[in-house]
């Protein structure tokens, strides 16, 4: 497993928690309206990314974000059970009050996408049991909600990501990155319904 990248590793040597978390990871009880913690997911079958953030009153705070790999000598239902097993772990682990995923899109490898789906399956599938509302966004919404154009390339969202986020260097690998974005998205998007 890649090791994964916390608040904690931020260079203040950690964070405040917001209002209404008692905790690392807790959900709040008293606040639930106006304090979200967000896992935001790109989903892959050989690479799936995860991030978490906190939003509350028009602020993001980064918790962590990583990804889940599984291994192409490994059999195919094996694979989908540890992207599974691992999403729910991290679920448990953070207590997302919601969650966001990027839509599948086709591109022209038709096999992959086969296997991409099942994987959004299986964490669907682990939210679902969790009681953790999943929205799902097109990529190129994803894209105009965390840098204000559908067509940015991955170091504008990227670097866009590490400045909304307040980290230190640009979020590593590439899925955790997108992964990010999504939950950016998700906050985003709800806010500008209210």
């Amino acid at each position: 497993m890649i090791p994964h990248f916390t608040g904690e590793d931020l260079p203040d040597g950690g964070f405040s928690l917001l209002p209404g978390s008692k905790s690392f990871g807790a959900r709040s009880d008293d606040n639930q309206k106006s304090f979200r913690r967000i896992m935001g997911i790109d989903p892959g079958f050989a690479s799936t990314g995860w991030g978490v953030v906190d939003y509350f009153d028009n602020h993001f705070r980064y918790i962590a974000h990583g990804v889940i790999e599984t291994s192409p000598k490994s059999e195919h239902g094996l694979r989908l059970g540890h992207i599974y097993n691992e999403v729910c772990r991290l679920t448990k682990l953070y207590s997302p009050t919601e969650a966001s995923m990027e839509e599948l899109f086709f591109a022209k490898n038709v096999s992959s996408a086969f296997a991409v789906a099942e994987a959004r399956g299986v964490i669907q599938l682990c939210f679902f049991k969790a009681n953790i509302p999943c929205k799902q966004f097109k990529p190129n919404t994803i894209k105009l909600s965390v840098t204000g154009t559908g067509n940015a390339g991955k170091e504008l969202v990227q670097q866009n990501i590490r400045i909304l986020l307040g980290m230190k260097d640009i979020p590593k690998p590439d899925h955790a990155a997108d992964a990010l974005a999504a939950a950016i998205t998700a906050a985003n998007f709800i806010s500008s319904l209210n």
